[in-house]
């Protein structure tokens, strides 16, 4: 017995007791059959079981998000799970839907999240809220607010002040909306979880106390937990609250939560019975066999669990997050997720056999309700987008600047950000964009010169001006911020550094934003440029129905219908098909219109009655194999300037020596901190003075190892300012051991008499420990 969690939770609400008396409620046309609303005159968390009227409740759940799925479809959908055999909903609430903007909270259409509760209850359904702070849920920030990125020092996810107060105040506003819906009072929220998988990010009991008190400073009296995986429990889970154990699926459940909290309930926040999926990378699959099992296991073995995601979605406008495995990793538009309930909210093979299963656990003679009749799905016969504009046809007023600003900066939250300057030539060189968040197209008087993708390593684009003025400008696409992991507060959009071409930095900026939370402002005045495009163009529908927009052909952009903003596309796939739901198309004229960033000639569009998410077109490898010189280095004795040690700490450390001369630079990691690899964010060449020399000229000669297949591990890395990439040894195959080594052409003989070594960041293996610094005029092939 757990006396933290030892409650008795009464409940007599009378419209709960009308329904005992009159029966079950039945609801406008949406369906024949009547439901009941769940209700219970106690709750109770006792002796390792979760006990509604003093009986035994195995918690079946599955997460849909509120913001995922339009309004008209949430009754649908939970209908869909209830017939499933699920008995409850999970799901987050995003704080960024619901205060999009400081101190401006909405509550209403896809955001009216008590809606969306008591039509769960409608629907005879318990529910499970999560309201983080943090959420990650593959979103857009983890769901934070992008105004958060504005209070310069804050820590996020800490015991900050400031931070905390804004989620006070978040809290307080949702329980203003949620409390009431709690079991206590007669509604349908059972539990409610504190933060978010935070063992996964850090361990500060005290921050979890604070979110503790906050959740019941806002009324929520009901039983708390937390989630988190089972090697992160140690650091997430909370004294008192019950300890959820995500991923978990085999007979280590109890044994993991046991650790924590001896004799449960035993309960698992997430099951995956699907997986996310990023831009460029193959689609996820899970298949249905194990999933069944898995079920089988849990439900045989009297654990609670929820699966992550039962229906996923769509990450309609702009809401997407992004994740950071060695490179930027932005998700897509579709949240299908491989789940149960297809995007568009149909039943799967997976839901099918998981339905079966989940009957057969039924007590005698009970019966799941027949599944509900699919949403109408319809073809669209290809059309014209006949009307054609300029971007850059009807900008806003600029914002004037000297220097860069980011996206939070100027106050945007979402969409695009242009940045324009002039130019004075004759002007030569690289032009050098730092922290590009996230994808760039670049114009110099309006003629397209170059794409840049945060992804990719791409080669610095070559700016060679005549003598004169040139416009020069650069529209930067937010593809969706980091929602989890370390990288997370490093989330600012736009360019968030500089812009230099050569050593010249440029100022003088006027910047546009381009939230586009409107279209009303679109212009279509046929006007075309070899910049990014409008394409507008109409259908006309007899009845309506959900169909999915074929993107095939088109480069990359966002697509509206009916002013709704569907969200991105991308040929690179593998999601080739936008989502439409019926519900925002209209029987006679429906409009369409795209924003292609580099239109190839595409025109038309049709509607498709089955999604395109597995269809992926490879660009040019996103981290090519280097290849290899004719003869191949090999450092000399006498050759090596310096040999010592670094600390595993990760700012940057400094190696003086005395002057040196010579072209070609080799730095070779001799053991590392953990592992049999090697590994460094960034490297630059001190002067006499101990500032860093420039390196626009600086390329990798070669490296002898490089991981290529699992991440960016581009020796590239350590020249790129950005201590998020680095370079790794090969750890994805067999690979030689220890000493390796990268060279380095300094593009010219260059005077130095020092060494600057930044680690990757965190704490991480196979950073660099024992180190030499060779220097030669020949890439140290002995002089051949």
């Amino acid at each position: 017995m757990h006396p933290a969690l030892t409650l008795r939770i009464k409940s007599a609400p009378m419209l709960l007791l009308a329904c005992l008396f009159f029966g079950s409620l039945r609801l406008p046309a949406f369906a024949e059959a009547p439901v009941t609303l769940v209700h219970a005159k106690t709750f109770d968390i006792l002796d390792g079981k979760f006990l509604l009227d003093g009986k035994p409740l195995q918690i079946i759940s599955g997460e849909m998000h509120y913001a995922r799925i339009p309004e008209a479809y949430w009754r649908h959908r939970l209908r869909m799970a209830k017939a499933c055999g699920l008995n409850a909903i999970t799901t987050y609430v995003f704080w960024n839907v619901q205060e999009p903007e400081k101190g401006k909270f909405n509550f209403k259409g896809e955001a009216d999240i008590a809606k969306f509760v008591r039509m769960a209850q409608e629907e005879g359904l318990w529910v499970l809220l999560r309201p983080g702070p943090y959420v990650c849920a593959e979103w857009d920030f983890g769901g934070f607010p992008y105004w958060l990125l504005n209070e310069k020092g804050m820590k996020l996810r800490s015991r900050d002040e400031r931070f905390l107060q804004y989620v006070e105040r978040y809290l307080r506003e949702l329980g203003k909306q949620l409390a009431p819906l709690q079991v206590t009072h007669g509604g349908p929220i059972l539990m409610v979880q504190a933060e978010n998988e935070y063992g996964s990010y850090g361990k500060d009991m005290v921050y979890m106390g604070r979110i503790r008190a906050a959740l019941l400073e806002a009324g929520f009296s009901i039983p708390l937990f937390t989630a988190d995986g089972g090697q992160q429990m140690a650091a997430g889970h909370f004294p008192g609250l019950l300890p959820g154990l995500n991923g978990g699926s085999g007979p280590d459940i109890k044994e993991t939560i046991d650790r924590y909290y001896l004799g449960g309930p035993y309960f698992v926040p997430e099951y995956y019975p699907g997986w996310l999926d990023h831009w460029g990378e193959p689609k996820s699959k899970v298949g249905a066999a194990g999933v069944v099992r898995s079920t089988e296991r849990m439900l045989t073995s009297d654990i609670s669990f929820n699966y992550y995601m039962f229906h996923g979605g769509t990450n309609f406008g702009f809401t997407n997050g992004a994740n950071f495995g060695g490179n930027y990793q932005p998700d897509l538009t579709s949240y299908d997720y491989d789940a149960p309930l297809d995007e568009a909210g149909r039943a799967t093979p997976k839901y099918l056999q998981l339905r079966e299963t989940l009957q057969k656990h039924l007590p005698p003679g009970a019966q799941l309700p027949a599944i509900p009749p699919a949403n109408p799905i319809i073809a669209v016969p290809r059309f014209e987008l006949k009307e054609a504009g300029s971007l850059f046809g009807a900008l806003p007023r600029p914002i004037l600047s000297e220097q860069i600003k980011s996206m939070e900066e100027v106050g945007q939250d979402y969409g695009f950000i242009l940045y324009r300057t002039t130019l004075q030539g004759p002007l030569q060189g690289k032009l050098l964009l730092k922290d590009l968040r996230d994808y760039a197209v670049v114009l110099l008087n309006g003629k397209r010169i170059g794409l840049l993708d945060r992804r990719r390593k791409t080669p610095p684009l070559t700016v060679d001006l005549p003598a004169g003025k040139a416009t020069l400008d650069i529209l930067v696409e937010n593809c969706g911020r980091i929602n989890y992991g370390s990288l997370l507060t490093d989330n600012h959009k736009g360019i968030t550094d500089s812009v230099r071409i050569g050593e010249r930095m440029l100022t003088g900026w006027e910047i546009y934003p381009l939230p586009f939370k409107t279209t009303a402002h679109l212009p279509f005045d046929g006007k075309q440029t070899d910049g990014p495009t409008l394409r507008r163009g109409h259908f006309a529908l007899s009845k309506v129905g959900d169909t999915f927009l074929d993107m095939r052909g088109w480069f990359k952009g966002v697509v509206w219908i009916n002013g709704h903003n569907l969200g991105r596309f991308w040929q690179i796939g593998p999601q080739q098909t936008l989502y439409a739901p019926g519900c925002w198309l209209k029987p006679g004229e429906n409009e369409v219109m795209v924003l292609d960033l580099a239109p190839n000639g595409q025109r038309s569009i049709e509607g498709l009655t089955e999604p395109i998410l597995t269809e992926l077109h490879p660009e040019e490898a996103l981290h090519k194999s280097r290849p290899a010189p004719a003869v191949l280095p090999a450092p000399r004795p006498e050759e090596r300037i310096v040999e010592g040690e670094f600390t595993r700490n990760d700012g940057p450390q400094d190696v003086r020596f005395g002057a040196q001369t010579g072209r070609y630079l080799c730095f070779q990691a001799l053991t590392s901190y953990e592992g049999d690899y090697a590994s460094a964010a960034e490297l630059y060449l001190l002067d006499a003075a101990g500032k860093p020399l420039s390196r626009d000229n600086w390329t990798i000669y070669y490296a002898d190892s490089e991981e290529a297949s699992q991440e960016d591990g581009s020796a590239d890395n350590l020249l790129d300012d950005d201590t998020a990439t680095i370079w790794h040894s090969v750890w994805s195959r067999p690979h030689p051991s220890l000493p390796h080594f990268v060279v380095i052409d300094l593009g010219k003989e260059t005077a130095f008499s020092g060494l600057r070594y930044v680690a990757r960041p965190g704490d991480k293996p196979a950073k660099t420990r024992k180190f030499a610094l060779y220097v030669s005029a020949t890439p140290f092939t002995g002089g051949k």
